[in-house]
């Protein structure tokens, strides 16, 4: 009998690191049901925003696209909430969000004007959003691109609404949408956490409460952590949260910065460099690590026979050197 990618992949004790997808900018855009399976081909999207988006891409951009569903307390009638998240160029692990809550005539517009370069910033700023303070977590409910994400996650999401609903003190305000396919959804459910960027797998709530309140070691959600989008591969996710696990939650507020020093494609071996900041200290530390591919995993289509493909895994480690 054919399992779901998700049980399988849970069978095979898949670990999700440097699965999170790679970007450098997430365009996040409210749309109404119907979904299709490809989410530009969705009844309400406009398919000249893909074809954009496609097209900064081919140009060098590294533009993701997240459509949301909207939301009976978030949203408005006949607007549209658009938000950009772009990695900031001080730092590969952090994003600045400029969001925007827009009359639906207006979309196609602001989508272009957002992602040009050279904006005019009073054109749309009766409708700018002042939300910098605001976490996002954009949980795959996108059951017409997979089953799993589809029967797993929208329970999930359900009960994650009831269990935070909007706080008196907005600085803390999570707000928690359906998304479309994250990519990886063998791992559902799945999310994404904004502005952070950090992708997790195979959530439930007892997770997400430890991702939002920090209440438990972040060891404990070794199987969970798919990766940080902003950084440059995956051998650099596979750095990042080895960082991440040892240095515990305060290493998601320290200034850092991760490279990758060589690559070495014979024996696919990375050297990785590590800059990092403890916070209220001046001292800065430099790690270098070798990154050695250990083995790869088959990936199985969801509810169908055959592989889809290879999950390299690898090994990080430390230089004896470092400080």
């Amino acid at each position: 009998m054919l399992k779901p990618c998700s049980e399988f992949s849970k069978l095979l004790e898949e670990n999700p690191i440097g699965t999170a997808p790679i970007w450098n900018q997430c365009i996040v855009i409210e749309l109404p049901h119907p979904w299709s399976a490809k989410i530009e081909e969705s009844k309400y999207f406009d398919s000249s925003i893909f074809a954009y988006i496609n097209k900064l891409n081919l140009s060098g951009r590294s533009i993701r696209l997240q459509c949301i569903l909207p939301d009976q307390e978030y949203s408005k009638p006949n607007m549209r909430r658009v938000m950009l998240f772009s990695k900031n160029s001080k730092s590969t692990m952090s994003t600045t969000r400029t969001e925007y809550l827009i009359p639906e005539r207006s979309l196609k517009d602001l989508c272009v004007f957002l992602l040009t370069e050279n904006q005019q910033e009073k054109k749309y700023s009766e409708y700018k959003q002042h939300n910098d303070s605001i976490r996002d977590i954009l949980v795959c409910t996108h059951g017409n691109r997979d089953r799993c994400c589809g029967s797993i996650a929208a329970p999930l999401f359900k009960n994650l609404r009831n269990q935070y609903p909007k706080p008196a003190n907005e600085s803390k305000y999570v707000r928690f949408w359906r998304t479309s396919h994250t990519g990886g959804h063998r791992f559902a459910p799945t999310i994404i956490d904004l502005p952070q960027a950090r992708y997790w797998a195979y959530m439930d709530e007892t997770s997400i409460a430890s991702i939002l309140e920090k209440h438990e070691p972040i060891t404990s959600l070794d199987e969970n952590y798919r990766g940080c989008a902003l950084l440059t591969s995956v051998e650099e996710q596979n750095v990042e949260k080895k960082l991440l696990f040892e240095m515990g939650w305060k290493w998601i507020d320290m200034k850092k910065q991760i490279s990758t020093v060589e690559s070495i494609t014979k024996n696919d071996h990375q050297i990785i460099s590590a800059f990092y900041e403890e916070p209220h200290l001046t001292s800065i530390h430099h790690v270098e690590f070798l990154v050695q591919h250990t083995k790869s995993i088959p990936t199985m289509n969801c509810m169908k026979s055959g592989n889809k493909g290879l999950n390299k895994k690898y090994q990080v480690i430390k230089n004896p050197g470092s400080s």
